[in-house]
């Protein structure tokens, strides 16, 4: 069996170390991080199963670091990006659904849970998405605006669709993929 992995990206290194040491007596591989260059540069070229990472920081943008990962094909379909946040407000919560993120955790965290969630998104489960996006209604630019429910609940059957769209979008889809998945089923 393949042992599953993390990067932690926090600048703060008491609460990246409590987090990776965490992981690590859970199984996972842990990769530590504590800029965001770095963790943008090794993520896209480690393609972990899971980059969590702290949603505020001190100097630079986590939801923009999401927005470029989430932009390579590759890491989109190997990668959950989860935030920890102070900020849980539904207009963020939509941010990062549209800059990629896969759950929004909010702080203070209960360690259990977070390692429960963290374990489904490593298997590559179905979570809830932290908000629901639609496309703009109305047509053109300004015809409409990004629609989200937070209190979308997992057995809503409207989730499908934009998951298997996401999964299916061009470059997501390649002999590589196919192969790997040939592999993984034995």
């Amino acid at each position: 069996m393949r042992i599953a992995s993390i990067i932690i990206a926090d600048e703060n290194q008491g609460r990246r170390n409590l987090l990776a040491n965490t992981f690590e007596r859970e199984g996972y591989d842990v990769t530590r991080l504590g800029t965001l260059a770095q963790a943008q540069a090794t993520a896209g070229a480690v393609l972990p199963d899971v980059l969590l990472m702290e949603g505020d920081w001190k100097e630079g943008s986590a939801l923009d670091v999401c927005q470029s990962l989430s932009g390579q094909p590759r890491f989109r379909t190997a990668t959950r990006m989860v935030l920890l946040s102070r900020t849980t407000a539904p207009d963020f919560l939509s941010s990062a659904a549209m800059a990629g993120v896969a759950e929004v955790i909010g702080k203070p965290v209960d360690m259990n849970q977070l390692i429960g969630q963290i374990g489904r998104h490593a298997a590559k489960q179905f979570v809830p998405p932290p908000a629901e996006l639609s496309a703009p209604q109305g047509g053109g630019v300004f015809g409409g605006g990004q629609r989200f429910d937070v209190g979308m609940t997992m057995n809503d059957s409207q989730w499908a669709l934009p998951m298997l769209r996401r999964l299916v979008e061009a470059g997501n889809i390649d002999n590589e993929f196919v192969a790997s998945i040939r592999e993984e089923m034995g």
